[in-house]
């Protein structure tokens, strides 16, 4: 009886034309026609990697999967056409089995027909996957080296950025791409004033900015890529990508020195670090509830900060009776949602506020003499800040870390070790109690209040009016972080010595 066969091939990113998918599905074809065997079918994988995708993920052998039971064996070209590593292969095999079907190479490295050919496939595949390891280790080394000498690894750059050949002529380096760079300025001067996503969206759609040309998910090759609309998402990962301010990312983190600082390039750079530090606080606060409002309407006082005790919930500005107004739980499943009295519950959060935290008020240090730069203290010090936060990662290199905090922190002491003169301090600013009298319009107040309250939670009550029952109040202030409390006490330190004290 004529056994029949189905001939799988597959290819990832490489450009090497002499395993090309036409001349592994002919070298499959030529394989079955010398055993006699009929082809059934052919299928490909093209653009897969072995490595990050098992057979049974890939389009190709699911679309083989589909006719299962119609063939004896796969003939695939290598075995590592079919897998990178041991485990893969071996589940691959079982389920074939399951399907009364074996898989077969036509360099001989794969044969799953007889006992003894199993048992040698199953040693060549462990040696395969220890080749795919073995190459892996040196793609990720050569990568290391040619970031660390400026040079680009590969891949597309940041929108606004271009890869061009190095002047040295040992690869390529990031450069502007003067068709795009101005965009990309304009983008960040627009988000730094305060413009939403959406109206950056907006206004690079109507004066008929062109998003970079890609093919469509699932395309052919051969089908030229074509320009996408504009979406909120990619203008936001435009305004978060490091080569905005020179940075690299390296390793799922950028990029850094000896010192443990980001390495930038000013040639790159279009912003500096602490340009980008803003920046990135502009869109992180544009994620808080309460930050986007309907055009033309006043925000409520307290949107984004009082919650539901019972759902956890955010309460909605409402009316009842067509007069009453109210914050009120609109949560579906809330086992008890609740409203209260918008303007009593206003009033009666500021007056606590104010009186909790009213006399606090901001201090800086001046520097009588030249002195280091402050900017990059600043900047050192916010890095140490989210070093420091990784160790609270479970999946981290604890090690690694410690060491470059440790790096950092010289580096820090370095900088101020360039100070000349004794510091004095001064009140810089006005204590909150009276930013608050100063300020008028809701969104600003607002803001104030989203600096000491984390939540306003608001239970149930049995009891049924139009008065405040403040039992039903309870306020979470926000905790100071470490690096806060680090500052306020050097700020007690240091108006101590001018005779003034902080509360």
């Amino acid at each position: 009886m004529t056994k029949k066969a189905v001939v799988y091939a597959r290819l990832s990113a490489s450009k090497d034309t002499s395993i090309s998918i036409p001349r592994q599905l002919e070298s499959g074809r030529s394989f079955c026609e010398a055993r006699g065997w009929e082809v059934v079918g052919e299928f490909q994988d093209d653009g897969v990697s072995a490595t990050r995708q098992a057979p049974l993920e890939r389009k190709g052998w699911q679309a083989l999967a589909e006719v299962a039971g119609s063939f004896d064996a796969v003939v695939i070209w290598k075995m590592d056409r079919l897998a990178r590593n041991t485990l893969d292969f071996l589940e691959t095999q079982r389920w074939l089995e399951a399907q009364g079907a074996g898989v077969v190479a036509v360099d001989g490295s794969v044969d799953m027909t007889s006992s003894h050919a199993k048992m040698m496939t199953t040693v060549v595949a462990a040696f395969a996957e220890f080749e795919a390891a073995q190459m892996a280790s040196r793609v990720r080394a050569a990568r290391s080296a040619k970031i660390r000498a400026g040079l680009r690894p590969g891949g597309k750059p940041t929108f606004g950025w271009r890869n061009v050949p190095s002047p040295r002529g040992d690869g390529y380096v990031l450069a502007h791409d003067p068709q795009r760079i101005g965009v990309v300025s304009e983008l960040v001067s627009r988000a730094l004033q305060g413009h939403s996503l959406y109206s950056m969206r907006k206004w690079l759609t109507e004066t008929g900015v062109e998003t970079r040309p890609r093919r469509r998910a699932g395309a052919d090759r051969s089908e030229p890529p074509v320009s996408a609309r504009w979406h909120e998402a990619s203008v936001e990962a435009i305004l978060r990508s490091p080569t905005l301010a020179g940075m690299t990312v390296y390793d799922s983190d950028l990029l850094r020195g000896d010192d443990g600082m980001p390495v930038v390039d000013p040639s790159v750079a279009i912003i500096s670090p602490a340009e980008r530090r803003s920046l990135l606080a502009i869109l992180d606060g544009a994620k808080r509830p309460g930050s986007r409002q309907r055009e033309g309407r006043e925000p409520a006082l307290l949107y984004g900060i009082v919650r539901c005790a019972s759902c956890d919930g955010l309460l909605y500005r409402a009316t009842a009776a067509g007069k009453y107004k109210q914050y009120r739980c609109q949560h579906q499943g809330c086992q008890q949602p609740v409203g209260i009295n918008r303007p009593l519950l206003e009033m009666y959060v500021v007056d606590r506020v104010l009186e909790e935290r009213g006399a606090e008020r901001s201090i800086v240090s001046v520097r009588q003499d030249s002195g280091p730069d402050l900017e990059l203290v600043a900047e050192i010090d916010a890095e140490i800040n989210e070093t420091a936060l990784l160790l609270t990662r479970d999946s981290v290199d604890s090690q690694a870390v410690l060491e470059r905090l440790e790096s950092q922190k010289r580096t820090r002491a370095e900088a101020i070790a360039a100070v000349s003169g004794e510091p004095v301090y001064r009140v810089t600013t006005f204590a909150l109690i009276q930013d608050w009298a100063r300020t008028r319009d809701v969104e600003s107040r607002r803001q104030l209040l989203l600096g000491h309250v984390d939540a306003v939670r608001i239970s149930g009550t049995g009891r049924r009016g139009r008065g405040l029952d403040t039992d039903r109040v309870q306020i979470v202030w926000r905790e100071r972080t470490l690096a806060e409390r680090d500052l306020r006490e050097r700020q007690q330190v240091g108006l101590s010595r001018s005779g003034l004290r902080i509360s």
